[in-house]
């Protein structure tokens, strides 16, 4: 598995639940948020079903799209 122990310690919301519901605050699917950060939809539903965690990159992106679409971070 590739879990990244520094983002559970960085505050990061990267836990499943939060990452679904990230998602479901900004309105899209799974496959609009993947395009809209540049991942996988594999990718986006492992972090939602907590067999990986994203990584500092795509936090960076997940970051980034909360901030154009004006979401709060939690």
């Amino acid at each position: 598995m590739d879990r990244d122990p520094e983002a559970a310690s960085s505050g990061n919301p990267a836990d499943p639940q939060s990452i679904r519901e990230l998602r479901a605050r900004l309105g899209l699917t799974q496959e609009e948020f993947a395009h809209a950060i540049a991942v996988t939809v594999s990718t986006v539903n492992r972090w939602e079903n907590g067999h990986a965690t994203p990584s500092k990159l795509a936090w960076r992106a997940i970051q980034s799209l909360m901030k154009k679409r004006g979401a709060a971070s939690r």
